[in-house]
């Protein structure tokens, strides 16, 4: 069954696999976007935490960054894989325009891929991309009661989205695990670390033989980059754990992962906690 909704169509509900239900979504980009669940529909008692996990460039939203089975190992936690589209020079394999298609590249021959990192870009948290995650936040909203703040996790670009994301939004964000972005918001400058956002916990980490860079000329390596990041947020007051990866090049690890999980398992702890003190 097709279910119409204003701004995305659900087009199926799979069956329970490890645990947890995947649902796709159909934009009006036509890319597909993944939703896991513990349950196939909502408990009325629950309300639940949600995981956005966001893909490296050229990779789409299935199994959202390899943290889809969060849903599975939580009975309140839901976990969000959105697809975001990056231009590239045309090919001959365009696809088909009344079709969807699950890849984050688009042909756009008007539009090849900049030497540069443009303010649009899905890595740069550009405009039509973070409405897009509103929208797709809005969406489940109106099925399963979110707690009001999300946690993110992201690996390459997707760290360069997730991080971005929450100094743009701080009021949405509960938490952030973001690991071997290609750039990073600095002290300076347009594409600066919001410090309105100090309230919200990141982990970040990197392979150390990570030595490339996926900003513009002038960034630092990979390694560089999340070390002077990190340094950066401590600066300004955030809480921020850092750590590296002997002998790991540009890959997320299951370490990396666990960083985050073990993030977002303390502040389901905290907020469990909160809510048992007596006024």
């Amino acid at each position: 069954m097709t279910m119409k909704l204003p701004i995305l169509a659900l087009l199926c509900l799979l069956t329970l696999t490890t645990h947890a239900a995947e649902t796709t979504l159909i934009g009006n980009d036509r890319m597909t976007n993944w939703i896991y669940t513990p349950t196939e529909k909502p408990a009325p008692s629950k309300t639940y935490w949600l995981v956005v996990g966001v893909h490296g460039a050229g990779g789409n939203g299935k199994g959202a960054c390899d943290v889809a089975s969060w849903a599975g190992d939580f009975d309140d936690v839901i976990v969000l894989g959105p697809s975001f589209q990056q231009a590239r020079p045309a090919n001959t394999n365009r696809p088909n325009a009344s079709s969807a298609t699950t890849s984050s590249t688009t042909n756009t021959p008007a539009a090849p891929r900049p030497a540069g990192m443009p303010g649009s870009a899905y890595q740069m948290n550009g405009p039509a991309h973070e409405a897009k995650l509103r929208e797709l936040i809005a969406v489940l909203g109106r099925t399963w009661k979110l707690h009001p703040k999300i946690f993110l996790h992201g690996f390459s670009a997707g760290a360069q989205f997730t991080h971005r994301f929450a100094f743009r939004n701080p009021e949405l964000v509960v938490g952030v695990s973001a690991h071997s972005g290609g750039s990073w918001a600095k002290l300076e400058g347009d594409d600066r670390i919001n410090p309105l956002a100090r309230s919200i916990p990141f982990v970040v980490s990197c392979g150390e033989d990570d030595q490339g860079t996926g900003g513009p000329r002038g960034t630092p390596p990979r390694i560089e980059g999340a070390k002077l990041f990190a340094t950066n947020l401590q600066s300004l007051g955030f809480t921020v754990e850092l750590k590296t990866w002997p002998g790991i090049g540009h890959a997320q690890t299951g370490e990396a992962k666990a960083m985050g999980k073990a993030l977002l398992e303390k502040l389901r702890t905290e907020q469990a906690a909160s809510k048992t003190v007596k006024p």
